[in-house]
């Protein structure tokens, strides 16, 4: 074995092995018997093939079933001596960040199971050698450090219309402006297309509207007749991430939710998820729409203030009908205790949960803010009630000496068919 290079072997897990034809009974047995193991080796004669999870095997009913018909398989990798450059052009060709790689001799004989975690932990430990951002990511799960990650929309009808050599420089504009905007170790993903940051904190609103205008302001001076370019971009708190696993299913989520928004987009993730936007052509027309939104809002109020309080919530279920944006009403106490049901709009066709009467809302920001100022509409944030992007409008009111606060949602595609509406009405 050369310098600086290590057996595969001496990184395995030496992980239990079963027999293919093993019962599910038996198998359970085995996994209660060996207490820690999540997942078992699963050996066809002398072969591995893959793994059974415990998880899986638990939820199991048909006690017809085998070891071999859970078995998942996995993919299979000779045993090697490899140099630690090795090891992460390994992590890079495995899906090894998804699931293990069975480590076998020459012949084929099962040694072990390599994991993503246990590789990277070898390559960390070796202070002489730096990762790459996107390798050390993994080693940051579950500690007080934040990614983000920056991309740019419909870069591949760019490319069909400007060559590829023009992406590199769209590409470079866009690492280069998240470089002197955010602190932290930035590094760029050629393979997907960003640039992602490690840094201590969440960026600020402020800090990414800037981006947005400076790379538009820059990108609308080379291309300007190609206006569909566009930024997206999410920051996760790995403090908060338990797993490779939810960590790649998060990115894939949050990458897929901005692709679905127009505009320059960024979601900053966490209890109350939040969307900063950003559409030069459309700033004007939001905040008419805004204004519209409280003017409308305004008349619910009026409504519902002028009416006997054991009909509020027959008077909310009528204003879907003069206002059918709106997706759900709710009224709370002055101390913020939701004293109605969720009013929900009965021609949406998406499942909304039922907020009850009792719930806690006092710590909200749509409450604080309408109980300090009189009324408030809130930033772009996922809602609990439907997962979905929304928007939520309150206002104080009095009533009989009392003091309410009613709030109301409205779910971010009728913001979209609002803008749409209102153009055609200005028009």
């Amino acid at each position: 074995m050369k310098p600086q290079e290590v057996n595969l072997v001496d990184l395995s897990l030496s992980i239990p092995t079963v027999p293919y034809d093993l019962s599910v009974k038996e198998l359970r047995g085995v996994f209660e018997e060996l207490g820690i193991y999540r997942f078992l080796t699963v050996l066809k004669g002398n072969t591995p093939i893959g793994v059974v999870y415990r998880d899986q095997v638990n939820k199991v009913s048909d006690s017809s079933l085998t070891a071999g018909d859970l078995t998942h398989p996995l993919c299979r990798l000779r045993n090697t001596h490899l140099s630690k450059e090795g090891l992460v052009g390994m992590l890079e060709l495995l899906p090894m960040e998804k699931e293990p790689v069975i480590l076998t001799d020459k012949r084929g004989t099962y040694m072990g199971v390599l994991t993503y975690d246990t590789v990277l932990h070898y390559i960390t430990h070796h202070r002489e050698y730096v990762l790459p951002v996107v390798q050390r990511i993994h080693s940051l799960i579950g500690k007080k450090e934040h990614l983000c990650i920056f991309g740019l929309k419909n870069i591949e009808e760019f490319k069909r219309v400007f060559g590829p050599e023009k992406v590199e420089s769209v590409q470079k504009i866009l690492t280069e402006d998240v470089r002197d905007l955010f602190p932290g170790e930035v590094a760029g993903v050629p393979e997907k297309g960003e640039v992602w940051v490690i840094t201590g904190n969440p960026p600020s609103k402020e800090s990414i509207k800037e981006l947005f205008r400076e790379f538009h302001r820059e990108y609308t001076l080379l291309f300007g007749e190609f206006q569909k370019v566009h930024i997206y971009g999410f920051c996760l708190d790995m403090s908060t991430l338990d797993s490779q696993e939810r960590l790649y299913k998060l990115k894939e989520e949050l990458r897929s939710r901005t692709g679905k928004i127009d505009g320059s987009v960024f979601i900053i993730h966490g209890l109350q998820p939040t969307l900063i936007l950003h559409d030069p052509t459309k700033q004007k027309l939001i905040t008419n729409i805004k204004k519209k939104i409280l003017a409308d809002f305004k008349d619910i109020v009026e409504r519902v203030r002028h009416a006997p309080k054991d009909m509020w919530e027959h008077v909310l279920y009528d204003m879907f009908e003069k206002y059918p944006y709106f997706e759900l009403f709710y009224i709370m106490s002055e101390k913020g205790l939701q004293i109605t049901n969720n009013i929900v709009n009965p021609k949406v066709d998406y499942f909304v949960a039922q907020g009850k009467k009792g719930s806690e809302r006092s710590e909200k920001p749509y409450f604080r803010k309408a109980l300090e100022e009189g009324s408030y509409i809130s930033d772009v944030y996922l809602s609990k009630a439907t997962d979905e992007f929304c928007i939520t409008v309150s206002e104080l009111f009095s009533y009989e000496g009392k003091r309410y606060i009613l709030a109301g949602d409205i779910n971010f595609k009728q913001i979209h068919k609002l803008v749409k509406s209102f153009k055609e009405t200005t028009v």
